[in-house]
C-alpha cells in the first residue's frame, strides 16, 4: 500500500483549429504532475514558462530550438488537415461529386476542424515506465499509440489511411526521439533542478451519515495536498474493509494546483459502522495515518432538535408574558384597593 513518492507524469497537449487552407489557432500547454509549466501560442510564437526558473533550468538554447520546432509543426498539422479533408471527400462518394460538377455547384466553404493531441510519459524512481500518444478530431477519438507496444490503433475510419505513415520507420524514429528529448528528458531536467510546488499535507475530513431508510454511509475526503500520489482506504480495527458498496472520486485537481480525493462506502445493513477509521497514506504525513469518524446526524434529526428548541423557547416566552400580564393586573387591583 506504499505511495508512489517517486512517480512523475509529463503531459503535452496540442490543440489545433483550422481548415485545409490555414490554421486559425495552434497552442500547446505543458503539464508536469498536473501543474502547468510551459505554454506556446501560434500568435506570439513564444514558448513561455509559468515560473522564471523553468526557463533558466532548460536553457536559452533549448527554448529557441523548441520554439523553432513548434513553428515547423504548423506545416505538418496543415498537411494533416488537408489529408483529413481529402478522406472526408472520398467518403462522400463519387456520385455526389459528379453531380456537383455537372450542376456547376460552387464548392462548399472550408470546414473548421479541431485536432487535439495528448502526448504523455511517466517515470518512477527516475526510470521510464510508460508513454502514450492520443489523437482526437472534433472531440472524437481518432487514433492512439501504446508506446510500450509500439502499435497505432485507428479509432475512426478516416484514421486508417494515416496508419502507413504513423507506422513508417522514419516517423517511428522521429516520434521516439521526440518523446525521449521533449517528454522524458525535459521532465527529468526540471525535477532535478527544482520542485514544481512545495509539498503540502492533506486536510482530512471523515464523517458518517445515516439515511432515512437506515443505510449507513462513511465518507472520507482529503484535500489541498501535493504531490498528487495518495492512498485512502477504510479500516475497522486492523482489518482493511473490502465488503460493501465503495466508490472514489479519483484524484482531482484544485484551482491552486493542489489535489482532492474522496472515498465513500455504504455499509451492509447489519454493520453499525462503529470503530471505523479512514487511513491516509501521503508522503507529507510520514507513516500512514488513521482518522476516526466524526458522526453527522441526518437532516431529519437536525430538524427535530431545532423544532424542540423552538418549542421550549416559545413556551418560556409565553410563561414570561403571562407572568408580566398577571403582575400588572395584580398591581392594578392593589392600587384600586388603596384608593378606596
Amino acid at each position: 500500500m506504499g505511495i508512489q513518492a517517486a512517480y512523475h507524469k509529463h503531459v503535452i497537449q496540442f490543440i489545433i483549429v483550422g481548415t485545409e487552407n490555414s490554421l486559425f489557432d495552434y497552442f500547446i500547454v505543458d503539464f508536469l504532475d498536473d501543474v502547468q509549466v510551459l505554454s506556446y501560442d501560434k500568435h506570439t510564437q513564444l514558448l513561455k514558462a509559468k515560473e522564471d526558473w523553468v526557463i533558466q533550468t532548460l536553457g536559452a538554447k533549448f527554448i529557441a530550438k523548441t520554439q523553432q520546432k513548434l513553428l515547423d509543426h504548423e506545416k505538418r498539422f496543415l498537411w494533416f488537415l488537408k489529408k483529413l479533408m481529402l478522406n472526408e471527400t472520398k467518403h462522400d462518394g463519387p456520385v455526389f461529386m459528379s453531380l456537383c460538377y455537372l450542376l456547376t455547384f460552387s464548392l462548399p466553404p472550408p470546414v473548421n476542424h479541431t485536432v487535439q493531441i495528448f502526448a504523455f510519459c511517466e517515470i518512477e524512481s527516475d526510470s521510464h515506465i510508460r508513454n502514450e500518444i492520443q489523437i482526437a478530431v472534433d472531440g472524437h477519438e481518432f487514433s492512439v499509440l501504446d508506446g510500450e507496444m509500439g502499435i497505432w490503433i485507428a479509432l475512426m475510419p478516416e484514421a486508417r489511411s494515416f496508419l502507413p505513415i504513423l507506422t513508417s520507420t522514419l516517423w517511428t524514429t522521429q516520434r521516439e526521439h521526440y518523446m525521449q528529448e521533449y517528454c522524458i528528458d525535459t521532465m527529468k531536467k526540471i525535477l532535478q533542478h527544482s520542485v514544481i510546488k512545495k509539498n503540502v499535507p492533506p486536510e482530512v475530513t471523515v464523517s458518517q451519515y445515516e439515511t432515512e431508510d437506515g443505510i449507513t454511509t462513511l465518507s472520507c475526503s482529503a484535500t489541498g495536498f501535493y504531490p498528487r500520489s495518495i492512498l485512502l482506504h477504510w479500516q475497522n480495527g486492523k482489518n482493511i474493509i473490502m465488503a460493501g458498496k465503495q466508490s472514489s472520486s479519483g484524484v482531482l485537481p484544485n484551482a491552486d494546483s493542489t489535489f482532492y480525493q474522496r472515498i465513500t462506502i455504504e455499509l451492509l445493513p447489519e454493520d453499525t459502522g462503529t470503530d471505523y477509521d479512514c487511513v491516509v497514506d501521503h508522503i507529507e504525513l510520514g507513516p500512514p495515518k488513521a482518522y476516526p469518524i466524526q458522526v453527522k446526524y441526518p437532516k431529519k434529526r437536525s430538524w427535530t432538535v431545532t423544532i424542540t428548541i423552538l418549542s421550549v423557547v416559545i413556551l418560556v416566552l409565553s410563561c414570561t408574558a403571562s407572568f408580566i400580564v398577571w403582575k400588572k393586573m395584580k398591581t392594578g387591583v392593589y392600587m384600586e384597593i388603596q384608593e378606596i
